[in-house]
């Protein structure tokens, strides 16, 4: 791991502190105070006092300041004089972890040297110490998320998609596309299966985030369960994966009961929404300081992105397939019915997704220079790009499929364009899922 001057790609920054880096002191400080840009989670806060050799010194029990945005830490009495160093981890609401060090320097007149050695922690106290060379001002960085971290919040973000286009075709598309009961019941078998699958995918994903989750906890339990439970108790990042998780097993529930009928796909629908909520609270919406604005706009965000992609997904690979049994003109007939309806649903749900894209564009970015200055913008930037990829394709299918009459090859020039434009909704989605992990500007 570098050390670099300042802090790059972190989310709850360090803004200032007591002793303050590089502070030179006459007098022991009574306590260790650190002021961040957002509100730490305790439990999520490892703060140590290190001596010039590096041996951890025990301090008080973290204390948080939640409208100062402050924790603090008592520090034990009769400390010698010498180079100290403050090393610090913390996450905010969205679970996003930063770290770092800074020194100081204690310079204490002959008569106040203390006699006694100040206590040092045993390992039942703290975590494993490694020795290291303190450097004032170093700022430690937390790691860019892993590859396969961000694949799996890719997966993660294509299965919510994915099960919500599932939900909107059923409960919306269909019954609008004026198709026979029994088709439609084939078509939202072929549906419900696919969206059973991405559920056991969206289960695996939601468990992984609250394991890595749980290992930064401070003195977090042992046993995973444990773990989950302090998680969920003791901090809001958990308290909003729970909401989360509670969708995740209320869409497996209704996707269950959808084989009976549309009351299973209604109790579905609500778990979509409570994942999406799920995912806001858990995410850069916490964060910000119009909280109920920002997670109302994620939540919708998400929502609509799902009719929308996830939509088309479910058409392509569900609903089209099953007017393959049909007769020549009537397989025609039906899947322009099919493709008109889905239209548009897709109307309104990309109106949904702009809106609620622009406001969190506002709620996120301090300026428009934003976009070409910072990591943040410039991964929006490259988003932006594809997304205005996916609606060229959605324009080419209205003037193209929605818009004539359907022949013998519509169908196949409509799947293939569709292919095509998943394919750009993927990198989109990809997108998604790298701004998730990177610092908004400062």
């Amino acid at each position: 791991m570098g050390l670099t001057p300042a802090l790059l790609l972190a989310h709850a920054k360090l803004l200032r502190s007591d002793p303050a880096a590089d502070a030179t002191l006459a007098a022991q400080p009574g306590k260790i105070s650190l002021w961040f840009s957002e509100r730490p989670e305790p439990k999520f806060t490892v703060v140590q006092l290190l001596d010039s050799s590096g041996a951890a010194i025990v301090l008080g029990q973290p204390s948080l300041d939640a409208k100062a945005m402050e924790i603090s830490l008592d520090v034990p009495p009769n400390l010698p004089s010498g180079k100290y160093t403050v090393s610090w981890r913390t996450a905010a609401a969205d679970g996003h972890a930063s770290s770092g060090r800074f020194a100081f320097t204690l310079s204490l007149p002959p008569k106040s040297e203390p006699t006694v050695a100040p206590p040092v922690a045993s390992p039942a106290d703290t975590a494993v110490v490694h020795r290291i060379r303190p450097r004032a001002n170093a700022v430690v960085v937390q790691n860019e998320p892993s590859a396969v971290s961000s694949a799996l919040r890719w997966a993660e973000l294509v299965s919510l998609l994915a099960i919500i286009g599932a939900i909107v075709l059923r409960l919306v598309v269909l019954p609008r596309a004026g198709w026979p009961p029994e088709l439609i019941a084939d078509a939202g078998d072929r549906a419900r299966a696919l969206a059973q699958g991405a559920s056991v995918l969206l289960l695996c994903t939601t468990l992984y985030r609250a394991a890595g989750q749980a290992q930064m906890m401070a003195g977090a339990p042992s046993g995973f369960l444990e773990a989950i439970g302090s998680l969920v108790r003791d901090t809001r990042w958990g308290q909003g994966w729970s909401i989360g998780a509670a969708g995740v097993i209320a869409i497996i529930i209704g996707l269950f009961a959808a084989r009976r009928g549309t009351g299973g796909w209604t109790i579905a629908a609500l778990g979509a929404v409570l994942v999406s909520l799920g995912q806001a609270l858990t995410g850069h919406a916490a964060s910000n300081s119009r909280v109920a604005l920002a997670v109302a706009t994620d939540v919708v965000h998400v929502l609509g992105a799902g009719a929308w992609l996830g939509g088309l997904l479910v058409v392509v690979l569900s609903a089209l397939p099953a007017t393959r049994r049909l007769g020549k003109a009537e397989s025609i007939s039906r899947g322009r019915g099919l493709v008109r309806s889905y239209h548009s649903a897709a109307v309104e749900s990309v109106a949904l997704v702009v809106i609620s894209a622009v406001v969190a564009a506002w709620l996120r970015l301090h300026a428009l220079s934003d976009l070409w200055t910072t990591p943040y913008g410039n991964m929006l930037l490259r988003k932006l790009f594809f997304v205005v990829v996916v609606l060229l394709f959605g324009l080419y299918h209205w003037r193209r499929v929605v818009n004539v009459e359907w022949v013998d090859d519509t169908r196949t020039r409509f799947r293939r364009s569709a292919i095509v434009e998943l394919l750009a909704g993927a990198i989109v989605v990809a997108f998604t899922a790298l701004l998730i992990s990177t610092a908004l500007p400062t």
